[in-house]
């Protein structure tokens, strides 16, 4: 059974982080099409509890088995397609895609097959002057390994490499991010160099976390 919504942890943080920084009510433009996915540095914890806080107040049937959206069966997409689906019911506010820094704002749709990621709004014109590039959430093993290798050749990936700054959590989908935002920001934020086979999105969040920081390289 879902827990009272006003007696959750996690709804406790949520309110604190509000309080603590009034500012983040802030809305993107509505002209603006933007998605929130799961920052591919968040802990399984920090994932679970944020599909736990969510799905206690809207319907996440999509996400559970025979859904639309159940496949691939991981935290880390079902907890995006959670977050955004919250993100949304909210108003798109920059804080409704935080979840205590483990959310992030993408430009580009993360739905792929019949799982739809709704979004309010019209397409942006231009990007901010800031983006990054991460890994959509829901791709394969195999994919984000290619990913890896490709980027790796010819990017400085030591972060990820056991005892990085970013070799925590070892998850592919982490280690993908991490070399696909640097191949992104090295050959000067193209969008068609955050492709990857379609397995990729430009988010406008800063995915860095603790220790592990994402570049970003300002475009002449």
């Amino acid at each position: 059974m879902a827990k009272p919504i006003g007696s959750s942890p996690i709804f406790s943080l949520f309110v604190m982080f509000s309080l603590l920084y009034p500012g983040s009510s802030q809305t993107i433009p509505n002209e603006r099409k933007t998605w929130c996915i799961a920052n591919p540095l968040a802990s399984n914890s920090a994932l679970a509890a944020n599909i736990e806080y969510i799905c206690s107040q809207l319907d996440c049937g999509s996400i559970n088995p025979k859904g639309p959206c159940f496949e691939p069966n991981s935290r880390m997409h079902h907890a995006s397609f959670a977050m955004n689906l919250y993100y949304q019911a909210n108003g798109r506010h920059l804080a409704d895609c935080n979840f205590i820094n483990s959310g992030l704002v993408s430009l580009i749709d993360p739905s792929y097959g019949n799982c739809s990621f709704h979004s309010g709004g019209g397409l942006a014109d231009e990007e901010p002057s800031e983006t990054w590039c991460v890994a959509k959430p829901g791709t394969s093993d195999e994919l984000l390994q290619l990913n890896i290798n490709f980027a790796c050749n010819l990017v400085d990936c030591n972060a990820t490499h056991s005892g990085g700054v970013c070799y925590y959590p070892a998850t592919l989908i982490n280690h993908a991010s991490y070399a696909m935002n640097l191949y992104y920001q090295i050959t000067g934020r193209k969008k068609s160099n955050c492709n990857f086979r379609e397995t990729s999105l430009i988010v406008s969040s800063d995915p860095s976390y603790g220790n592990c920081s994402y570049p970003c390289f300002t475009v002449q």
